[in-house]
């Protein structure tokens, strides 16, 4: 469902008057609060949690030699194939690395330092420039390779995004479409409160928590044997 089918659902749900906004630009009354009240139950929705699997993100990198600092912002998202801008934070599990040479059969798995192990060991007196082996973090979630590239090579992994708003009539919330019910039921939510109906709140609260209990199923990731 795109943002404004969104609205409208919610509109015939609460059964205002009309066929509820025409778009999602520009609106005012009850239109303009069905608008504000989706997109505040988008954003609670991906803020309820900080690891949803339909928030990740795969990126890739190339290195320039003798620069061993990367931001997100020069990194690029794989699937849209531009630079990364809703970024939460870094899945560190996951970075593996390449001399782009010599292709991707000589990817290697990048091992994640502590910040205070980083400083102390690959910032400290001279280094000689090599295969990265290891990565850190800084306080700007910035990558801090080491040791540093001698040459290019490709460093690819995952991120967690960060929650984004709806702006556009035809946009569509990055969510299984089966889910997407749960967007409307929270906007129905804030409809209830607005306008003291209780019933409404409630039916729509259960409808609401039903459908994340779902998801809390299958868009979160498994546990480990360990438990984490």
């Amino acid at each position: 469902m795109t943002f404004l089918e969104i609205c409208q659902r919610l509109s015939k749900e609460a059964s205002v008057s009309g066929n509820g906004p025409s778009t999602t630009v520009g609106q005012s009354g009850i239109n303009q609060h069905i608008v504000q009240w989706v997109n505040s139950a988008w954003m609670d929705i991906q803020r309820r949690r900080s690891d949803w699997l339909f928030m990740r993100g795969s990126f890739t990198v190339n290195t320039v030699a003798a620069d061993g600092i990367y931001a997100y912002g020069d990194c690029t998202d794989t699937t849209t194939s531009t630079a990364i801008s809703a970024f939460r934070d870094w899945r560190k599990d996951t970075f593996k690395i390449y001399l782009t040479s010599g292709g991707v059969g000589g990817e290697q798995i990048v091992t994640y330092l502590d910040y205070q192990t980083w400083y102390e060991v690959y910032n400290t007196g001279t280094q000689v420039d090599s295969f990265p082996q290891f990565f850190a973090i800084d306080h700007s979630k910035r990558i801090l390779l080491a040791p540093k590239p001698n040459a290019i090579y490709t460093l690819t992994g995952e991120y967690q995004k960060k929650a984004t708003e709806l702006s556009g009539d035809s946009d569509t919330p990055e969510l299984p479409e089966e889910y997407h019910e749960a967007i409307w039921y929270r906007g129905l939510m804030k409809y209830a409160r607005y306008y003291s109906a209780p019933e409404i709140f409630d039916d729509a609260k259960n409808n609401y928590n039903s459908i994340i209990g779902e998801m809390e199923v299958t868009q979160l990731p498994e546990l480990s044997m360990d438990g984490s």
